[in-house]
């Protein structure tokens, strides 16, 4: 039987927590890249402290949550984020992995969540 090419539906995940102080950027991830695995279109929004992840561009040792969206953005994985919040934290958004776009909340998410068939936020 032909897998079939059409989207089983549209997930959006919100990611508010940053980096090493939850595990919510990593379970977000991985969520992102199951629902992409079976067959869902993905969209990944970046969000307050949430946008700290796209902004770890090199190699660590131990879990590397920027790593991990360089591979939602390979996976074909629509990867947003607040340039407001990337702004108020003192982020060069030339400082970011290639293939994440910047966006406002009121255009970008409310787009991405208006499309969507579920939305899940991850936060601690």
């Amino acid at each position: 039987m032909a897998k079939s090419t059409e989207a089983k539906g549209t997930l959006t995940i919100l990611v508010i927590r940053g980096p090493y102080v939850s595990q919510a950027p990593e379970l977000a991830v991985r969520t992102a890249i199951e629902a992409k695995r079976q067959g869902y279109h993905v969209n990944l929004f970046l969000y307050l402290d949430g946008v700290f992840s796209a902004h770890l561009t090199k190699d660590k040792e131990y879990h590397n949550p920027g790593e991990w969206l360089r591979w939602c953005v390979e996976k074909g994985i629509n990867v947003a984020m607040c340039s407001r919040c990337t702004g108020a934290r003192d982020l060069d958004t030339k400082c970011a992995i290639p293939g994440i776009r910047f966006g406002s909340v009121w255009e970008e998410l409310t787009h991405m969540i208006h499309a969507s068939d579920k939305v899940l936020t991850f936060t601690e």
